[in-house]
């Protein structure tokens, strides 16, 4: 790990200090047990006396203090202690001010050394913005993705069509390490957000939510609801219910606090045929044929079927079952066509012969493609 100079320089001077504050205390703790000892004015009894005995009778004489000029060691001793508390004093003033320093450019500044201000204000923007997220969750997302953001793996709701979004997956704590992943993740979020994702039918659709793509959200507000699921912590996941506890609607005054799901649309006849045709991943005919008859198939084999109501059946051997009466032929070829034609490169999609396919949802696809015309 690189070190940053301003660490080092704090902790060298932190060192300076804390030697400086040893070497003083030294110095005085030494000079004290040098200094002659303080006169008591008992020096001339002391010469007559041992120490302990006692005096029976009263001294003889009066015994005066006799004046004398200041000592010059004791003056000596007073004024190197003054100086070196002194010069304590007026080096913690500087340690105080070096400690201010210290905590402006280093405790304060992040590994990046950016001001400290700048740090506080990015956190507060991205409380605010996960903040606000949470909100637009509460009111937007509840229904799908549930109370807990679990979607369709929440164990006590079976029925959420969403998928999982709190999860260890998109946690920016769990991936800020590894940069492509966490462009990835933000990306892909904000794609999904903006541009909705489209399932098979019998599903629900997640819509489009950019007001781009005709939703009702805008970029900061996708952005918002991209930082609330990469952000949010537990407690701002529990609090997505308080949310709807205090925001006004339909029920007792407030928003329902269990998810309601919409229930997929049921689709039958041609509205089935046409989901399943061009926005079934399961049938992929998209993916081969063209439906538009000014744009040429993907697969320039694959015939243009934007006229099949009129122009069908488009091969030798479905022509030639037509003819013999078979009112089924189109439903045999969807099955199975490489029994109808060997050697075809498309393959089965009835489910009796290993396809995705009931025969009542390939029914539907016919008659879709019958009103082609």
């Amino acid at each position: 790990m690189q070190l940053d100079l301003n660490f080092v320089l704090a902790a060298a001077s932190l060192l300076m200090f804390v030697g400086f504050l040893a070497f003083f205390g030294y110095l005085i703790f030494h000079q004290q047990s040098l200094e002659p000892k303080e006169k008591t004015g008992a020096e001339l009894i002391e010469q007559h006396y041992a120490a302990g005995e006692t005096i029976e009778q009263p001294t003889p004489y009066y015994v005066a203090p006799i004046p004398a000029a200041p000592d010059p060691l004791e003056i000596s001793a007073n004024l190197d202690r003054k100086i070196l508390v002194g010069a304590g004093m007026l080096f913690a003033v500087f340690a105080l001010v070096g400690g201010y320093f210290f905590t402006i450019f280093v405790v304060r500044a992040d590994a990046h050394s950016e001001r400290w201000r700048d740090k506080v204000a990015s956190q507060q923007q991205l409380d605010k913005s996960i903040e606000r997220g949470r909100n637009l969750y509460a009111n937007f997302c509840f229904d799908c993705h549930g109370k807990t953001g679990l979607g369709s793996t929440d164990p006590t709701r079976k029925d959420l069509p969403g998928l999982p979004l709190n999860k260890p997956g998109f946690k920016y704590d769990n991936i800020q390490s590894d940069p492509t992943k966490l462009k990835a993740v933000q990306d892909l979020l904000t794609l999904t957000i903006s541009r909705g994702r489209a399932k098979p039918p019998g599903s629900i659709s997640m819509p489009a939510w950019s007001d781009h793509e005709g939703g009702s959200l805008n970029d900061e507000q996708i952005q918002q609801l991209v930082s609330f699921i990469m952000f949010g912590t537990d407690q701002d996941w529990a609090d997505v219910v308080t949310v709807r506890q205090h925001t006004s609607g339909a029920e007792d005054g407030h928003l329902p606090l269990e998810p309601n799901p919409p229930k997929p649309e049921v689709l039958t006849g041609i509205n089935l045929g046409r989901q399943l045709t061009l926005n079934n991943p399961q049938a992929a005919c998209v993916s081969c044929h063209s439906f538009d008859p000014n744009t040429p198939s993907t697969l320039p084999t694959a015939p243009n079927l934007g006229h099949y109501g009129t122009q069908g059946p488009l091969n030798n051997e479905n022509k030639a079952k037509q003819a013999a009466g078979d009112s089924d032929y189109l439903l045999h070829w969807i099955q199975n066509p490489p029994a109808v034609k060997p050697g075809v490169v498309m393959p089965a999609f009835g489910t009796a012969y290993g396809g995705s396919l009931s025969d009542d949802q390939i029914r539907a696809i016919i008659e879709y493609l019958q009103s082609l015309k």
